[in-house]
Formats: structure tokens, C-alpha cells, sequence
């Protein structure tokens, strides 16, 4: 991909994930990002360069409020009740942990 495919398709993809340019900034920042958002824009219209290292933070920026926007559109399966992510084995071992947990008026043992 070129430098110049490469910032059309960031710009293409942050509308599409409906984020403003600061919403985008913003969340490059958090990740790591050192540039402005000046640099920020400008690198979206093609008009500044941005290293490479930066170009992938502002990726991965990009990645996740993708994704985001992909997960607040899931539609749930009938009758599924669990979340996805969601093991009903994780569930069975903490309520047999606490099964197993001395009560709290038995005092020291033996």
C-alpha cells in the first residue's frame, strides 16, 4: 500500500467509524500517539508526513473504534443469555471456591 493509499484509507475508515478528527486524536493519543491534531489532519488529507511508527498507533486507533462500532451492532442470537466472551465453567468454579471457603464463625482450624 502506498503512503498515499494508506491515508485515504485511514480517513475513509475514521468516517466510517463516525469519529471526528479530535475523536480520532484522541484516541491515538491514548494509545501512545505523539502527534497533534493538526499533524493528525493534515496526515488524513495527505498534506503531512507521518513516521511509520506513528502511522501504526493511528491504525490501531482506528482498529479498535472499528471494531467498537462493530460490536455495538451485533445482533444477539435467540435465546442466548450469556455475553460473548462468557464461560458458564468460570462461573461453576468461583461459586465451588466459595462453597469451599471456611465460614467466618468457625474460627482458626484444628
Amino acid at each position: 500500500m502506498t503512503s498515499d493509499e494508506r491515508h485515504r484509507s485511514m480517513d475513509a475508515a475514521r468516517v466510517h467509524a463516525e469519529l471526528t478528527v479530535q475523536g480520532l486524536w484522541l484516541r491515538y493519543v491514548a494509545l501512545g500517539g505523539t502527534g497533534d491534531a493538526f499533524d493528525l489532519d493534515g496526515y488524513l488529507q495527505g498534506l503531512v508526513p507521518l513516521e511509520t511508527f506513528q502511522q501504526d498507533v493511528l491504525a490501531q486507533a482506528l482498529n479498535e473504534a472499528l471494531e467498537d462500532g462493530y460490536r455495538a451492532h451485533r445482533i444477539p442470537l435467540s435465546g442466548a443469555t450469556a455475553v460473548e466472551g462468557d464461560d458458564p465453567r468460570l462461573e461453576d468454579l468461583v461459586q465451588q471456591l466459595l462453597r469451599d471457603l471456611p465460614s467466618p464463625d468457625s474460627g482458626p482450624g484444628p
